[in-house]
């Protein structure tokens, strides 16, 4: 069994209510857990990589949709971590 670790070490969510982050950051676990799940029954191989951090891009989402937020942001780590095309 192949076994990712993605570590955030910090989530910072500008212009973000304080009241929607749980909900940024339960989106981003799921969208991560989805993406991998995806993945394991893919059969695909990711390449290997040998650096300590990266920083992923950006991402937008419409004011008040802290949903689209984290999974935008989920899909974008995964991205950068496992070098898919975006």
């Amino acid at each position: 069994m192949t076994r990712i670790e993605i570590v955030i070490d910090e989530l910072v969510l500008r212009g973000v209510d304080a009241g929607d982050r749980f909900a940024v950051a339960g989106a981003v676990e799921d969208a991560l857990h989805a993406h991998g799940a995806e993945w394991a029954g893919s059969g695909r191989a990711l390449g290997s990589r040998s650096e300590s951090g990266r920083r992923a891009p950006a991402v937008t989402s419409p004011i008040g949709e802290p949903r689209t937020l984290g999974l935008r942001v989920g899909t974008a780590l995964w991205d950068a971590t496992t070098g898919r095309p975006a």
